[in-house]
């Protein structure tokens, strides 16, 4: 062996292969040794091209194992119980980034950032005293928050689900259903009449499949028509392209998010970005 030869080192294990127990532990760690962080995308005016929010979104950057996907570890910190420890450290560090964020875009008042929850965070008996406790402490207003969830929690927690988002709503949050636009219409449309919705995000699946295929398109144009008669806002997921958002803003949807604005940054470079440009509006013309 030479003196620039080394040992290699034995290969990791990947982290879909690793039990959830072990995976939750370091997942427990990583929030204890800050090696969590949060990744921020813009939620987009199709008019204006001015900011209109952010979606927090979640990221683990392990010391050994590298980057892991929120794909796999959300859905073990769900399983076992952690999501509620990070989803309150969530909350709490994207209202911090949000008054830093805030003088980025004019100092916007009505800027807000939203921040997904799971079906154990609602379950949780300290929720709502959280949610108040961390906005009171906070310089931000209850409508600066925007609680984002699943239609998949308000079918498997009609009842709570109602009670925690009734409250909520009576507080000035805002309230958004993600993956809207998937599944059976009859089910997520009467979501709009059930529940104390603000918003409905068009899963990025129907985005995709807008310009090819002729039901996506009728799909959306049905969802902001209902949206609209309720008073109800719509963001579209998933924008990859500018025949996409144009035709989102031509069909009447507001709002639009997605790696043709900008893909989820940390945010020192969503500052920079910001600094950059006034507005997306050069993308919409």
């Amino acid at each position: 062996m030479t003196s620039k030869e080394t040992t290699p080192s034995p290969p990791t294990t990947p982290p879909e292969e690793i039990p959830d127990r072990e995976l939750a532990f370091e997942f427990q760690q990583a929030m204890l040794d800050h090696n969590l962080s949060l990744y921020f995308q813009p939620i987009i005016h199709l008019k204006t091209g001015l900011v209109a929010g952010f979606e927090t979104l979640m990221r683990w950057n392990h010391p050994e194992r590298g980057f892991i996907s929120p794909g796999i570890f959300i859905p073990v910190a769900e399983r076992t119980g952690m999501i509620v420890e990070a989803s309150k450290w969530a909350l709490k560090e994207a209202i911090r980034a949000l008054k830093r964020l805030e003088s980025h875009v004019g100092h916007n008042e009505f800027i807000y950032m939203s921040v997904n929850f799971s079906p154990s965070d609602l379950a949780d008996e300290s929720f709502l005293d959280e949610m108040y406790n961390v906005i009171s402490a906070s310089d931000v207003r209850p409508t600066q928050v925007q609680l984002e969830i699943t239609g998949e929690l308000l079918k498997d927690q009609r009842e709570n689900a109602k009670t925690i988002l009734d409250l909520c709503r009576k507080t000035g949050l805002k309230i958004a259903i993600d993956d809207y636009g998937l599944g059976d219409p009859d089910v997520f449309f009467k979501y709009m009449d059930d529940f104390p919705i603000s918003t409905v995000k068009i899963d990025h699946l129907v985005t995709k499949d807008l310009l090819s295929v002729k039901e996506a398109e009728i799909l959306v144009n049905k969802i902001i028509s209902e949206a609209k008669a309720r008073n109800i806002e719509v963001i579209a997921e998933g924008v990859e392209t500018k025949e996409e958002a144009l035709k989102l803003r031509e069909l009447g949807c507001r709002y639009g998010q997605g790696y043709y604005f900008t893909k989820a940054l940390p945010e020192r470079e969503l500052t920079t970005l910001l600094l950059q440009i006034s507005a997306f509006n050069e993308l919409l013309k």
